[in-house]
């Protein structure tokens, strides 16, 4: 089975017998693992199946496989190149799409927190010299899109976005701290914050997320001062104190 010669997954990270998460474009993860493994990097693995199913993929399909060492977690884009069945069971093989993602070791506690978070094209803030007045609609009209956060520490954000990014492309971010989440929002009370901390990121991983149409997108601060570390500090430790406190009144 031909895949390709370009090895992105190299055998120190990806090995014959792992054991994987297969995540389908439909955000639903299954359990496989890796069966051979060809020279030219051509994988064969189980079809996973849940209380009985079958993982519903066909040639051509892409899914993503998530794999963990001591060292971190791993996160690699596959297509599916062909289907075959063996003694009744059955496999399929694949080809790397995108090379292995690292999600590096926490330096900071993890704070799961939603607030509103706007996405702009960086070529857009230099070329165009984009200046952020946060009260200004058509400002806010150049963001990519408006997301929710579902988790924040001192290096990095993970939200949930409509649109799919490519690892490693760098974006502005602008961090609405004090906005109430959309959904609980009142749409007659106007609770825009004037204020709010830019941060450029890049992208670390874009899984899909629960459905077809959203992802999970973690992103990492690139280039933020002493003054943006400890602000961010001071917030993931004050909105930690603050939620034990409530965990605490309801036990």
């Amino acid at each position: 089975m031909s895949g390709g010669n370009k090895k992105l997954i190299t055998d120190d990270v990806l090995v014959v017998g792992d054991k994987v998460d297969m995540v389908t474009n439909q955000g639903v993860v299954y359990r496989t693992m890796i069966e051979d493994r060809l020279a030219d990097g051509t994988f064969l693995a189980g079809v996973p199946n849940r209380k009985g199913v079958f993982m519903s993929v066909g040639q051509g399909d892409d899914v993503y496989v998530v794999f963990y060492r001591e060292s971190g977690r791993y996160i690699a884009q596959m297509r599916v190149v062909a289907l075959e069945t063996r003694m009744n069971i059955r496999y399929m093989w694949l080809i790397q799409r995108t090379q292995a993602q690292k999600n590096q070791r926490r330096e900071a506690y993890r704070l799961p927190i939603e607030f509103e978070v706007e996405i702009y094209d960086i070529a857009d803030e230099m070329e165009n010299n984009l200046q952020f007045d946060h009260d200004n609609e058509e400002v806010r009209a150049k963001a990519l899109e408006t997301v929710m956060s579902r988790d924040l520490s001192m290096t990095g954000i993970a939200i949930v976005t409509r649109k799919k990014y490519e690892l490693n492309d760098e974006y502005l971010l602008e961090l609405y701290f004090d906005r109430t989440p959309i959904s609980i929002r009142s749409k007659s009370i106007n609770n825009r914050s004037t204020t709010a901390l830019t941060m450029t990121a890049a992208v670390k991983r874009c899984i899909p997320w629960r459905t077809g149409n959203t992802f999970d997108t973690g992103m990492h601060f690139l280039g933020a001062t002493k003054t943006m570390s400890d602000n961010l500090a001071k917030y993931v430790l004050n909105e930690q104190q603050k939620q034990i406190k409530r965990r605490r009144r309801l036990i």
